[in-house]
């Protein structure tokens, strides 16, 4: 199927084709033709499936530049994904200059929006919530109450409890019955809840994975053992060559340790994470795409607040606590039909969460790397066997099984043993880190 098969106007072909977009993809495929009869959607697709043109095509093709009213509000949840999509929106309307679009994000000059406002209003409302209620409700000089069409980018990052109040306000203020387009890559509760409360109705669709991730990203789990993961690390940036990766660590605090480690050993590397100010974020990701860095450190604000172009390789130096934020983290490379590797550090503290991630479809290869080369491996206990098999003895000794027992203390018996038995699990690795941490600094000296 082509793009011309919609029977799009010429100045939306002609936008799609400057940026070589032929054929659609398959969230294109089936949300266009609805969009395009006014038919109300919530689409659940994975992360870089392409649903940005999905909504942005029909949203063009309906546009009236003759009437000087909004037309469309687009709701993102982050200042860099509403400058993004803005970007993509701008592009398209390059091509008819009778549409105007405008973006309203916190950072901007509030008085010359609102300057701006009072002698018009854009076709293309683009902007963050916060921004987009303090213009259209407190201020009232954006003017959203004509508003045909409204798009929930990210939804679920969009729709949480303390934000649905502001959302009801917004939403309030729309006149007519607007045709709702809802977008996410998961669906959870608080969302599900805002769908079933306005848009009884809805047209759902979902394109689902058969893996927990795109089947287009490789997935490779590297075990630590003992090792410090900065070690591993090394040893996998020695192998691989990406053209941009992105390395995920789950505090912020981290981001600036890891980012001087990598840095102090000769590689091209800068940081983001969300106590970054608006210009040193706007510099840092301005000299992303212009490939000054080869490898960026982040924390979870870049799986999900920003879209980063060209992401060959992502690399979870610590997993994730949510499974859904694997989900958002890998699904930053192998965009737009594009392949992409994802690589995984995990020790024993975290093999139960692989093994978690196996049972949800994880279609994952496990490797470690020896000499310098990745060598296959299974998914196995990476625990000290002597000392844990041991403390393991001595706790069925100490909580022992006597020939009659009251209903009940079985189960009891073995929660207190694998209770401890964790307990000395991690304490040991603990233990070991230190001792590597020791070793390393005396070294050093």
């Amino acid at each position: 199927m082509k793009f011309s098969d919609f029977g799009l106007k010429k100045y939306v072909l002609d936008a799609l084709n400057e940026i070589n977009f032929k054929s659609p993809t398959e969230v294109q495929e089936k949300v266009i033709p609805l969009a395009l009869k006014n038919e109300t959607l919530v689409v659940e697709s994975a992360t870089g499936s392409g649903k940005t043109h999905s909504f942005l095509i029909p949203i063009f093709n309906r546009i009236d530049p003759s009437l000087n009213t909004v037309q469309a509000v687009l709701i993102a949840p982050t200042r860099e994904l509403a400058a993004q999509l803005y970007e993509v929106a701008a592009q398209m309307a390059k091509f008819n200059d009778q549409i105007d679009v405008r973006l309203f994000i916190g950072g901007g000059n509030r008085e010359t929006e609102i300057k701006k406002l009072s002698n018009s209003n854009p076709h293309i409302v683009i902007g963050t919530l916060g921004r987009i209620y303090d213009l259209a409700v407190k201020s009232n000089v954006l003017k959203i109450y004509s508003a045909k069409m409204v798009v929930l980018d990210e939804g679920d990052m969009v729709i949480s409890e303390k934000e649905l109040e502001d959302v009801d306000k917004v939403i309030g203020i729309i006149q007519e019955n607007p045709q709702f387009m809802v977008f996410s890559a998961t669906m959870p509760k608080g969302l599900r809840n805002f769908i079933n409360r306005y848009l009884e109705g809805a047209k759902e669709i979902v394109l689902e994975e058969t893996h927990l991730a795109k089947s287009s990203i490789e997935q490779i789990m590297i075990p630590c053992k003992a090792k410090q993961k900065e070690d591993v690390l090394l040893e996998l940036l020695n192998i691989i060559t990406p053209y941009l990766a992105l390395i995920f660590v789950n505090k912020k605090e981290d981001v600036d340790k890891l980012a001087e480690f990598l840095a102090k050993n000769q590689f091209k590397v800068t940081k983001l994470h969300g106590d970054l100010d608006d210009r040193t974020r706007k510099q840092t990701l301005k000299r992303i795409h212009e490939l000054k860095y080869q490898y960026v450190v982040a924390s979870d604000i870049a799986s999900r607040g920003i879209d980063i172009e060209g992401v060959s390789h992502v690399i979870n130096f610590d997993l994730p606590k949510d499974v859904e934020f694997y989900v958002h983290r890998v699904g930053r490379t192998a965009r737009y039909n594009n392949t992409g590797v994802a690589y995984s550090l995990y020790t024993y503290d975290t093999e139960e969460y692989v093994k978690a991630l196996s049972k949800k479809g994880l279609n994952a290869t496990f490797k470690k790397i020896v000499k310098g080369e990745f060598v296959e491996t299974n998914l196995k206990p990476q625990r000290p066997k002597s000392y844990i098999n041991q403390k393991e003895q001595e706790l069925h000794q100490k909580y022992r099984l006597d020939k009659k027992v009251k209903p009940g203390y079985k189960k009891k018996r073995m929660e207190l043993i694998n209770k401890e038995l964790k307990k000395a699990r991690r304490e040991h690795i603990e233990s070991i880190y230190r001792k590597k941490a020791k070793n390393a600094a005396r070294k050093s000296r």
